[in-house]
């Protein structure tokens, strides 16, 4: 046992040192050269680095909306796809899982109206469906009696020029308002009529109401406008100051080469210097 013992540490020995003096031994030759260049990255790496967050999310996507055709009946994973799939459109487009986030949206819609309408209306806008996003929200509006989603309908409809379609969902939500609500469903639909329609458009509203609202509209208009005056003033504050600080720093660089230009002429006289010296500061604090 002892001679086998003996052979073992023996053995070692060489092997242990050869494992510290290679890096030692590497210190003294020098690695590969490196070609010249800027140093900076090039278009093509940029790219990469660029796609490498879109890549992570298109697979973190996938992933999703695999776990929600795993489970057709959790609700959870459905609209959780979904909102992965609003993701990925808002950060360059589907691309190839556009069939699989249609299947999904579709049949979230069917297992879970509500709110599966509103989050397919939500996710057909992020696809670039503004007439398909319109319809869902409108279809969420009546089946689901949701006023947010009458008033979310107005957006997508103006795109498609359906602004009917939009006042129609916002007539038949007005019983349902409550509270500020009704502010923001009359503010919807003055985005889909122009002066000489909206008194029309605004019918279903009480008469009182209306008045209100068409005040409303005054004070936003007189705000706005103050607003648009203070904003000009200071625009022209920040530009006189800018003007003087110009003006002011042009001054001290004319003194400064004043003064400069009399010394050199002083020819080390002190008393022709100490006129020099104060030319400079009449000067300055004329500035």
């Amino acid at each position: 046992m002892a001679p086998l013992l003996a052979l073992v540490a023996t053995s070692c020995v060489p092997v242990a040192g050869t494992a510290m003096i290679t890096p030692a031994i590497a210190l003294f030759y020098s690695p590969g050269g490196v070609p010249p260049g800027e140093g900076k990255l090039g278009d093509e790496a940029k790219a990469r680095l660029e796609a490498r967050p879109q890549r992570a999310l298109a697979s973190a996507t996938q992933g999703a909306l695999a776990a929600a055709a795993h489970a057709p009946d959790d609700v959870r994973l459905q609209r959780r796809a979904g909102a992965m799939v609003r993701e990925l459109a808002q950060h360059g487009g589907v691309g190839e899982l556009a069939p699989q986030a249609t299947h999904a949206i579709e049949h979230l819609v069917d297992i879970a109206p509500c709110p599966g309408l509103a989050d397919a209306a939500a996710t057909w806008l992020a696809l670039g469906d503004p007439a398909r996003a319109g319809d869902a929200y409108v279809q969420a509006a009546k089946r689901c009696d949701s006023v947010e989603a009458a008033i979310a309908a107005v957006a997508p409809l103006r795109q498609v020029n359906r602004c009917e379609d939009a006042l129609a969902a916002l007539r038949a939500a007005w019983p349902r308002v409550h509270g500020k609500g009704g502010i923001a469903v009359l503010d919807g639909v003055a985005r889909c009529s122009d002066a000489i329609t909206l008194r029309r458009n605004l019918s279903f509203a009480p008469p009182d109401v209306v008045e209100d609202y068409f005040a409303l509209l005054e004070q936003r208009r007189l705000d706005e406008l103050e607003a648009e005056r203070r904003a000009e003033s200071e625009r022209r504050e920040r530009e006189a100051e800018s003007r003087a600080f110009a003006a002011s720093s042009r001054c001290s660089s004319e003194c400064s080469a004043a003064v400069s230009s009399c010394t050199s002429s002083c020819a080390g006289d002190a008393a022709c210097l100490q006129r020099c010296s104060a030319l400079g500061h009449a000067c300055s604090a004329g500035c």
